[in-house]
């Protein structure tokens, strides 16, 4: 996500700030890869899907509308080569906490119509709309793989399912890869790789699925903007 947020798929672009560059870091955060690649490519295609792929894409759709919570702890390998653990918290829709181990001093919250980045060491708290996000893919009321997605590749093997993703309106924005395994169907893994190349992996680590989760940690109390999200 750029700092402007434009799309889902867009990432925090380099700032001067530490807190900035970790965003970029970051950057779903929330998010599996197109193999290796550096670089986005220009006019992505459309995959070619066959009835079989259409029913599981069904599938994955009533399995994203379903899910009510996930906590799991995390491990994210970063755009600059190192790696982050911590716990992760997600409530649908709308609510996340991505809460780093030391010595990261960094926590995400997403409630509501805001996603919050804060660094406790700088005490410093990045507000981004959250409709603009990566994280609000997952998070949004309703999910459907219409809903302005291309899907550019499909596959199924050893019970993983990956699907890869651009946003059909801004294709070189950046890519997503979901990964699911098959039986049972869960969400497990997430690639980003963003508009400037960057590569965020996501791997989540003995997930809890469905089990009822605090408001409390998706609270946040320093005064929320009043302005951006329009």
């Amino acid at each position: 996500m750029s700092a402007s947020a434009r799309s889902w798929f867009a990432t925090i672009a380099v700032q001067r700030t530490r807190t900035l560059q970790h965003l970029l870091k970051l950057t779903f955060a929330f998010c599996l890869t197109l193999m290796a690649t550096t670089t986005v490519v220009h006019a992505i295609e459309p995959a070619t899907l066959s009835d079989a792929d259409r029913k599981y894409l069904t599938k994955v759709e009533d399995y994203l509308n379903e899910l009510d919570t996930i906590q799991s702890r995390f491990v994210q390998a970063n755009p600059d080569g190192g790696y982050s653990e911590g716990t992760m918290y997600l409530q649908r829709p709308g609510k996340l906490r991505f809460d780093y181990d030391p010595p990261d001093p960094y926590l995400i919250i997403a409630s509501g119509k805001w996603f919050m980045y804060l660094d406790r060491e700088l005490e410093q708290t990045t507000y981004l709309p959250l409709e603009k996000t990566p994280a609000y893919f997952i998070l949004r009321p309703k999910f459907s793989f219409g809903d302005n997605l291309k899907i550019t590749a499909m596959s199924r093997g050893e019970n993983v399912i990956r699907i890869e993703l651009v946003q059909a309106s801004e294709p070189d924005a950046g890519q997503v890869m979901l990964i699911f395994t098959e039986s049972p169907l869960e969400l497990r893994k997430w690639r980003v790789i963003d508009a400037q190349g960057g590569l965020t992996d996501t791997t989540l680590i003995n997930p809890s699925f469905g089990a009822p989760l605090s408001d409390q940690l998706f609270e946040y109390s320093e005064p929320s903007p009043t302005t951006g999200a329009d």
